[in-house]
């Protein structure tokens, strides 16, 4: 995982960044979406449970190797999984 500004940078297709979470153990995960594109967006996810809130994921904490459940849809661009640090195409 790079720092922020390197993150934003670079765009590299399924990077991704880390923000640290809060009391309730919730965080942002931001991600540079995996089709090319080059565009980044955070989703909410919690740390090994999914937030009440939707849209949100429920993430392993891993931050070499994440798992994000359900699948990430970036509408209009891609669908698929996170796991284990890989992006597969739904």
């Amino acid at each position: 995982m790079v720092d922020f500004d390197a993150f934003k940078k670079h765009r590299h297709p399924g990077s991704y960044h880390v923000v640290p979470g809060d009391a309730r153990g919730e965080w942002f995960f931001w991600y540079c979406c995996p089709c090319g594109c080059g565009v980044i967006a955070p989703i909410t996810v919690g740390a090994n449970f999914k937030p009440p809130q939707s849209p949100s994921w429920n993430w392993n904490v891993s931050t070499t190797e994440p798992t994000l459940t359900p699948s990430v849809h970036h509408k209009g661009h891609w669908h698929g999984w996170l796991t284990d640090g890989y992006w597969r195409s739904v």
